[in-house]
C-alpha cells in the first residue's frame, strides 16, 4: 500500500514538473519553417508558367529584393527564361505554306516596386537575348542568329475593394519587337481565392494573338501558389478560334 501511494505522488510530481516546464513554440521547433511564413524574411520569388493552346510557351525564373521584404518598396531584380512555338502562315513561291517557329528567350531586368495599402505596381528594363528558329512545310527555313535587345515590363495589382482584384501586366520587346499585354478582374469566391474574366494579346512583326477567357487566382497546393486560367483563343491568320488553358505557380521564400 505504502508503495503504491508513493508511486502516485511520484506521478503527481512527474505531472507538475511538465506542467511547469516551458515548452518551446511550434515556430522555434521548425525554424525552416519560418522562412515560407514571416513575411519580413520573405524576399525571393521562384515562378513558372505554361500557356498551351495554337500556341505554346512555357517559362520560369525567379525574382529577388534589393531592399527589403517582397511585400515592401523598393529595388528588385529579376531573370527569366522561356521556349515558345508558334503556328504561322508564311507567303512563298507557292502562296501562303504553314510555318512553325521556334523561339528561345532568356532576360535579366533590374526595376522598382511600389507597395500601397491596396495596390502594388513594378517596374522593369534590361537586357534579353532571343534565338529564333523557323521552319516550313516541315523543312528548315531559317536559322537565325541570337539577337540582343531590351526588355520591359510594367505590372499591377490592387484590391479597389477587399473582396475584388485587378491585375495588369506589359512586356515589351526589342530583340522581336514583340508586345504582350494581360489584364483580369476577379471577385473573391473563398479565402484569397479570386475569379473572373481575363484578357491576353500577343503581336509580333509576324503574328498575333488574342485570348478572351477566365482565370481563378489564388490557389495553394502547401507553398505553391498559383492561378489557373482557360478560354478561346484567335489568331491573325484567318484559321477559328481554339482554346488554350494556361497555369502559373509561384513561391515566396
Amino acid at each position: 500500500m505504502r508503495t503504491w501511494r508513493l508511486r502516485r505522488l511520484g506521478f503527481a510530481c512527474l505531472a507538475l514538473h511538465l506542467a511547469a516546464c516551458p515548452w518551446p513554440a511550434a515556430e522555434a521547433a521548425d525554424p525552416d519553417r519560418l522562412l515560407f511564413i514571416r513575411a519580413e524574411d520573405q524576399r525571393t520569388v521562384l515562378f513558372g508558367q505554361i500557356d498551351a493552346g495554337r500556341s505554346v510557351f512555357l517559362s520560369a525564373g525567379s525574382k529577388q529584393t534589393l531592399t527589403g521584404p517582397l511585400d515592401r518598396t523598393g529595388f528588385v531584380t529579376m531573370e527569366a527564361s522561356g521556349f515558345g512555338i508558334t503556328r504561322e502562315r508564311v507567303s512563298g513561291p507557292q502562296g501562303e505554306l504553314p510555318a512553325t517557329r521556334f523561339v528561345t528567350q532568356t532576360s535579366v531586368v533590374v526595376g522598382h516596386q511600389w507597395s500601397f495599402d491596396k495596390l502594388f505596381l513594378a517596374g522593369f528594363l534590361g537586357p534579353e537575348i532571343l534565338h529564333e528558329q523557323l521552319t516550313v512545310a516541315g523543312q528548315v527555313y531559317r536559322f537565325s542568329e541570337p539577337r540582343y535587345g531590351a526588355k520591359a515590363q510594367l505590372e499591377l495589382w490592387a484590391h479597389p475593394t477587399r473582396d475584388t482584384l485587378l491585375t495588369a501586366t506589359i512586356v515589351g520587346s526589342t530583340s522581336n519587337r514583340s508586345l504582350w499585354t494581360r489584364g483580369s478582374a476577379g471577385v473573391r469566391v473563398w479565402a484569397d481565392l479570386f475569379a473572373g474574366p481575363e484578357v491576353t494579346a500577343y503581336a509580333t512583326q509576324t503574328y498575333q494573338e488574342t485570348k478572351l477567357g477566365a482565370h481563378l487566382t489564388g490557389f495553394r497546393l502547401g507553398l505553391v501558389q498559383g492561378r489557373l486560367s482557360g478560354g478561346w483563343m484567335f489568331t491573325d491568320d484567318g484559321r477559328p478560334g481554339a482554346p488554350y488553358l494556361s497555369l502559373a505557380a509561384w513561391i515566396r521564400m
